[in-house]
């Protein structure tokens, strides 16, 4: 396996951050370096068809830039801007500090990453393997602290250098790219027409099972898998919220299945509505959407660790993956699995 890791852009973007924080900016210089083909992948990405949330066009982003400090929290209409507009500021605020840091990413050899694949191949099929991975660190455009891509695992200095723990990145490496190796193995397997209640349990399947084998996951309903530390790397904040509102998750997650069963939910699109409204929402249930949301991550990462992480801790993970092969499985095994933690109640 060939492992690669880029970083060539971000000297660059702190030079021009401090030009343009000293007016001296010049809007082709920005365009220029967002020519880089770390930018380009980063671009690509962020404007798939398929995320649900909406994308960042490369004008878009780069008027924003060179308007960053006229701007007001309410003069930003693109979501994904919106929620990374605060650490835009504090990029902006400490220059010096990322300067410095920077230096860190000299020390990210390929040991780091390979260690950190090991809890991908943990939590993954044996048969799943990789030709290629590329590693890209930038000052990101988007929102997302780490996301995958083909073969691209990316992650955002921004946010890096502010949490940078090489034990805890080990962690993030091995989730983002376990989402590589989970796509890659759904991709081979997955020919046919899926339900929406099969197609329900698959989504809440990618990130849980990232959270479950590379984060360690635990929660109301799973156990962590190593010693130390659960929920490592986990915006602590975040998690206590979505396990104290677990009760009230569980029984949307019923209502959405009830719900897709009487025909209720007629559709992919309306499916996709309720996943991009409720399972990935990053705002708490008392905040407005003109606020910047306070959650680090979305409901899936939690509740999808629970429900599929109480199969792995029940079964295992070859029962994992067989269910992942024939999600109309699902909810025969996970019964099972509830009625051997003596949480029939929860059956569904």
């Amino acid at each position: 396996m060939e492992i690669k890791v880029r970083y060539d852009t971000v000297s660059k973007m702190i030079e021009l951050c401090r030009k343009h924080k000293e007016g001296m900016l010049k809007r082709t210089e920005l365009e220029e370096l967002l020519n880089h083909d770390d930018y380009k992948v980063e671009f690509e990405r962020y404007n798939q068809k398929e995320l649900p949330m909406c994308g960042i066009k490369k004008e878009e982003f780069i008027d924003y830039f060179m308007n960053f400090f006229n701007l007001s929290i309410n003069d930003i209409k693109n979501e994904r801007l919106k929620m990374h507009h605060e650490q835009y500021t504090f990029l902006f605020d400490n220059l010096d500090f990322y300067e410095q840091e920077i230096e860190k990413l000299n020390s990210l050899n390929v040991d780091i990453f390979e260690e950190g694949l090991k809890y991908t191949f943990k939590g993954l099929p044996s048969e799943v393997t990789f030709d290629r991975l590329d590693f890209i660190f930038t000052i990101s455009i988007g929102n997302s602290f780490g996301w995958f891509y083909e073969h691209y695992s990316h992650f955002d200095i921004i946010n890096f250098f502010s949490v940078f723990d090489v034990n805890i990145f080990r962690n993030y490496i091995g989730h983002e790219v376990h989402h590589v190796g989970l796509n890659k193995f759904m991709e081979e397997i997955y020919e046919g027409h899926l339900s929406l209640e099969e197609h329900l349990y698959l989504f809440l399947s990618f990130e849980g099972l990232a959270v479950k084998y590379c984060n360690n996951g635990q929660g109301v309903l799973t156990n962590p898998i190593y010693d130390g530390e659960p929920n490592i790397g986990m915006d602590n904040f975040t998690w206590n919220y979505f396990e104290n509102d677990f009760d009230e998750t569980f029984n949307n997650f019923k209502l959405q299945i009830k719900s897709i069963k009487e025909g209720k939910i007629k559709d992919i699109n309306e499916l996709n509505a309720i996943i991009s409204n409720y399972w990935l929402t990053l705002y708490t249930d008392e905040q407005e959407k003109s606020e910047i949301p306070k959650l680090k991550h979305s409901r899936n990462y939690y509740f999808g660790c629970n429900i599929w992480g109480l199969i792995h801790d029940v079964y295992g993970k070859d029962m994992v993956y067989e269910v992942i092969r024939d999600p109309k499985k699902f909810p025969e095994i996970f019964d099972k699995a509830l009625k051997e933690i003596g949480k029939e109640d929860l059956c569904i």
